[in-house]
C-alpha cells in the first residue's frame, strides 16, 4: 500500500510581511520547498507583535489559500508558527536535586527539573515559550550529557525563552481554529539551521536585523546562552528620510538605492530623487550607527567576553541588506561578520526566492520538519470517493401464458362421426364500434393478457362444463334412437 505524502507548513508573522511556506520533508533530513507566499503586514503588525487581529487573520488566510492551490484538492490542517517580537528575551535559572543515595541520572530526572522551571521561574506577566538546558553538573562536576551517569546530586542551568502572553494570544486569535498551531522560537530555529555546528560550538552572535525589531542571539557550546530583542529596525531609517519631504514609499526606495551606513569621504552632494545625497547620507549613517551600537552592547549584557564569540557574527534579515551595514558592524564589534545563507539541507527550486529575506521562515520550516514524527503531515489528503454499488435492474418477466384450448378443434366421438363443438360465446362481451382513444402510456395488449391470465381458469371450467353437457346430450339422443330401432324390429 502506497504511503501518503508528508507535507510541512510554516508561517512567519513579522513587522514587514506575513510569509507562508510549503515543503516536503526529505528522507535523509532537511526539506524541499514547494511554494512561498507573502503578504504585506506593516499596517497590522508592529514590533513583531500583532496589533490588528482581524486584518492579520485576513492576510494569513490569503497566504494559506494560495499555498493550498499548489496541492489542491488537499487542505492544510496544521501550521508551525515562528515566535518573535519586541518582548522576547531569555531568563536564566539553576535548578538542582539531591538524592538520598547514589543513582543513575535518567531522562525522567532531567525532564522533572525542566518542569520545575515552569513553576518556579519568576517571569511576571510572561509566557515561557521554550526551556533550553545549558549546563549540567553531577556531584559538582560539569557533564556534557548526564544521562547514564551515577551520582548523588544534579544541577542544571536552564535558559528559558520568555515573552508577553499577548504575543501567543494574538497569534491564536489571528489563525482560524480549524488549524492545529505549533510554535517554534524563530531565534532557536535560525541558530539550529542557519549557523554551522562549528559556529554554535565556538560561540557566535546571530543578528536578525528586521524592519522594526532586531533580535540578538548568542550561541555557545551548541546551545542558546543569550537573547534580547531591540525595538529598532531598518524602518526607522525610512521614517527618518521622510523628513526630507518625501512619502514613505519614496523614502524606502531612496534608502535601498542610495543609502549607505558608511559615511562618504567625497563631500560631494548630488540630487537624488529630488533630495540632496548628503542629507540622505546624514540620516542613514546616524540611525545605522545607533542600531549597530546597541547590537554591540549586547555582548557586554550577555556576560561573555569577545573571545567567547570566536565564530563572529552572522547577519540576517531584510535590514541587513542596507549598503555598508555589515562593515559598520565589523568596525564596532571587532568581530568578523558574514551574511546568513540558505541551509545546505534545504532544496529550493524557485530562484526568485533565493533572497536573505526568507531565511527566517525557511529556518522555521526546517525546524518544523525536524520536529515532526514519521507519518505526520500538515496537510489532509482528500477523502477518496467511494463508488456506490450499481443497482441491478430487476426485470419482471411475465410467465408465458399457457396455450388456450381452441374449442374449434375439440371433437367428440359420437360413435358415428366426428362433430365439431362450437366454442361458447361470453354473454358479457358486446360488439362495440371501435373508437379512437388517446395513447395513455399503457399497453392494451398487456391488459388483455393480464385479463386472460386472471380468467383463464374460470373460462376453462365453463368450456369443460359446456362440453360435458353437450356430450351427455349426444349420448342421450343416441340411446333414444337405439331404443326406437329395437321396438320396430320386434314389431
Amino acid at each position: 500500500m502506497e504511503s501518503k505524502q508528508q507535507y510541512v507548513v510554516a508561517l512567519e508573522i513579522s513587522s514587514s510581511k506575513i510569509v507562508g511556506v510549503l515543503g516536503v520533508p526529505l528522507a535523509g533530513g532537511g526539506v524541499e520547498i514547494l511554494d512561498i507566499e507573502a503578504e504585506r503586514a506593516l499596517n497590522c503588525v508592529r514590533w513583531g507583535c500583532i496589533q490588528n487581529v482581524e486584518e492579520t487573520k485576513t492576510r494569513v488566510n490569503r497566504v494559506i489559500a494560495r499555498l493550498e492551490e499548489h496541492i489542491s484538492p488537499r487542505k492544510i490542517t496544521r501550521v508551525y508558527v515562528g515566535m518573535g517580537g519586541r518582548s522576547m528575551h531569555n531568563h536564566f535559572m539553576s535548578i538542582s536535586s539531591v538524592f538520598t543515595d547514589e543513582r543513575m541520572i535518567t531522562e525522567s530526572v532531567v525532564e522533572a527539573l525542566k518542569e520545575r522551571y515552569y513553576s518556579e521561574a519568576e517571569v511576571q506577566g510572561g509566557d515561557i515559550l521554550e526551556v533550553v538546558p545549558c549546563q549540567y553538573f553531577v556531584d559538582n562536576n560539569e557533564i556534557a550529557n548526564p544521562i547514564g551517569v551515577y551520582g548523588t546530586s544534579i544541577k542544571v542551568q536552564l535558559n528559558g525563552v520568555v515573552a508577553k502572553k499577548t504575543l501567543k494570544m494574538n497569534i491564536d486569535r489571528a489563525i482560524d481554529s480549524q488549524y492545529d498551531i505549533k510554535y517554534v522560537v524563530t531565534a532557536i530555529a535560525m541558530g539550529e539551521h542557519i549557523l554551522t555546528n562549528e559556529e554554535r560550538q565556538l560561540g557566535c552572535m546571530l543578528v536578525d536585523f528586521g524592519a522594526e525589531i532586531t533580535t540578538v542571539s548568542i550561541f555557545r557550546r551548541g546551545v542558546l546562552l543569550y537573547m534580547a530583542t531591540l525595538p529598532m529596525g531598518s524602518h526607522l531609517i525610512t521614517k527618518d528620510l521622510t523628513n526630507l519631504n518625501v512619502l514613505e514609499d519614496a523614502a524606502e526606495e531612496i534608502k535601498k538605492t542610495s543609502g549607505n551606513a558608511i559615511p562618504s569621504d567625497s563631500g560631494r552632494s548630488i540630487l537624488v530623487d529630488g533630495v540632496q545625497s548628503t542629507d540622505v547620507q546624514n540620516y542613514v549613517v546616524a540611525r545605522s550607527e545607533e542600531i549597530a551600537a546597541n547590537i554591540n552592547e549586547q555582548i557586554a549584557y550577555s556576560g561573555l567576553s569577545r573571545d567567547k564569540i570566536a565564530a563572529g557574527i552572522v547577519l540576517v534579515g531584510g535590514g541587513s541588506q542596507l549598503n555598508g551595514f555589515n562593515r559598520l558592524l565589523e568596525d564596532m564589534t571587532k568581530l568578523k561578520v558574514r551574511f546568513g545563507s540558505i541551509p545546505g539541507n534545504v532544496v529550493l527550486h524557485d530562484r526568485a526566492a533565493r533572497g536573505i529575506e526568507y531565511l527566517q521562515v525557511i529556518a522555521i520550516l526546517a525546524q518544523a520538519a525536524a520536529m515532526m514524527k514519521p507519518g505526520e503531515s500538515c496537510v489532509q489528503e482528500p477523502v477518496p470517493m467511494v463508488e456506490e454499488p450499481a443497482v441491478e435492474e430487476t426485470v419482471v418477466t411475465e410467465e408465458p401464458a399457457e396455450p388456450e384450448t381452441d374449442s374449434s378443434n375439440v371433437v367428440v366421438d359420437s360413435g358415428d362421426e366426428e362433430q365439431p363443438i362450437t366454442p361458447p360465446v361470453s354473454k358479457n362481451r358486446k360488439k362495440e364500434k371501435p373508437q379512437e382513444v388517446a395513447d395513455d402510456g399503457y399497453d392494451d395488449d398487456e391488459e388483455d393478457g393480464e385479463y386472460r391470465r386472471r380468467n383463464r381458469g374460470k373460462s376453462m371450467n365453463n368450456i369443460w362444463q359446456r362440453l360435458k353437457d353437450k356430450v351427455t346430450k349426444v349420448f342421450e339422443e343416441t340411446d333414444d334412437s337405439f331404443d326406437g330401432d329395437e321396438d320396430s324390429r320386434k314389431g
